[in-house]
């Protein structure tokens, strides 16, 4: 079976309760038109999206279609490792070099679960160059990209307008 469009969200009310189906994506994955999957309860199928999901991607609870045996296949966004950036009350500024340093390596950055966190997929590079930012403390830690809390998905939709000598 091959899925086109997303038919809304688990938590809708015509669509909570019924029967599921989780189908894991990774961050990375939620921006792109084909995939080939297997759902968790051993469902195959193929997705082939619009241009629509290169701007907007999968969310959490998408809603994919409904199976043959009347299950909806839903999307469940897995953990990833992700560099978790607090800002100190008492350097404010820091912040927002650390989310200045995130953008110059045209890395993704989400806002994290409080005020004074940002988060971007891990990478050792990035991890040392914000180590080094005083008035910020960096962890490495497992957490789920939302992308209804993004700042930035360079790659994602988020279009790049300045080339390096290019």
């Amino acid at each position: 079976m091959i899925y086109e469009n997303v038919i809304g969200n688990y938590e809708d009310k015509e669509l909570s309760g019924k029967p599921a189906d989780y189908v894991d994506f990774e961050w990375h994955e939620l921006h792109k038109k084909l995939h080939r999957k297997v759902s968790r309860g051993g469902e195959e199928f193929g997705l082939r999206l619009g241009d629509w999901v290169l701007e907007k991607g999968l969310k959490e609870g998408d809603v994919l279609g409904e199976t043959e045996q009347g299950k909806l296949l839903i999307v469940h966004v897995l953990p990833g490792q992700a560099i978790v950036v607090r800002g100190n009350q008492s350097h404010p500024g820091a912040l927002v070099r650390a989310a200045y340093e995130i953008g110059n390596t045209h890395g993704a950055l989400f806002f994290g679960n409080a005020d004074d966190e940002l988060l971007t997929p891990y990478s050792e590079p990035v991890f040392q160059l914000l180590s080094h930012i005083h008035g910020v403390t960096v962890s490495s830690e497992e957490r789920t990209f939302d992308f209804r809390r993004a700042v930035s998905t360079p790659g994602h939709g988020a279009g790049h307008s300045h080339h390096h000598g290019e």
